[in-house]
C-alpha cells in the first residue's frame, strides 16, 4: 500500500481553499489580501487553533496556513491535533507554518508537529508564493511518527569548518 501524500499535491494555484489560524487580526487580513491577489478566491479564516479544528470539521482546506505563537490553541498543539493518527484524510492537509522566530529548536519542533513547510515573518507575497508553490509539488509521502502523521524533513546539520592552514610558497600566501 502507498503512503498518503498532501492534499494539495498537484492541484492548481487557483483551485486551492486555504484556511488561515491566527489569533492576529491584522495579520490574517494581510495573508487574505496577498492570497486574493494571486487570484484565489477559497481563503477562509479562524482566529486559533481551536475554532481552526471547528473550520476543518466543516470542510477539509487544501493547504492551512498557521501561526506558531497563538492562543489559547498554540501552533504545535493544533498541528498535533490535526495531523493525529485517526483524523484522515483531514490529517494530510499539508501546513504552512508562520512564526517570528526562526530559532533552530522551534524550526525542529515546528517539523517534529507536522509541519509541511515554515514560513518566517515578515510575510511577502513573494516568500508567501514560494512556499505555496513548494506545497503543491511537494510529493514526500506521510509516515507514522507516533500517534501522527508527518513528512519526512532533514534539516541539515551544520559541517564543522575545514582547517585551514595558511603557507608560504616562494613569497606567496596559499591556503589549502
Amino acid at each position: 500500500m502507498a503512503l498518503p501524500i498532501s492534499t494539495a499535491f498537484g492541484v492548481s494555484l487557483k483551485n486551492l481553499d486555504i484556511l488561515i489560524v491566527d489569533d492576529n487580526a491584522n495579520m490574517r487580513l494581510l495573508l487574505r489580501t496577498i492570497l486574493r491577489s494571486f487570484g484565489l478566491q477559497g481563503v477562509r479564516q479562524a482566529r486559533d487553533g481551536t475554532t481552526g479544528l471547528a473550520e476543518i470539521e466543516r470542510r477539509i482546506p487544501s493547504l492551512i496556513i498557521s501561526d506558531w505563537e497563538m492562543a489559547p490553541m498554540n501552533g504545535a498543539d493544533f498541528m498535533r491535533a490535526v495531523r493525529r493518527v485517526g483524523r484522515e484524510p483531514s490529517c494530510f492537509v499539508p501546513i504552512v507554518v508562520l512564526t517570528a522566530y526562526a530559532s533552530r529548536d522551534i524550526v525542529e519542533a515546528a517539523f517534529d508537529q507536522g509541519a509541511t513547510q515554515l514560513l518566517v515573518k515578515p510575510v511577502t507575497p513573494a516568500n508567501l508564493l514560494q512556499r505555496i508553490n513548494w506545497v503543491l509539488e511537494d510529493d514526500r509521502p506521510f509516515e507514522k511518527a507516533g500517534d501522527i502523521w508527518r513528512q519526512e524533513m532533514r534539516i541539515a546539520r551544520a559541517k564543522p569548518q575545514a582547517q585551514v592552514s595558511p603557507r608560504r610558497a616562494g613569497g606567496v600566501w596559499s591556503i589549502d
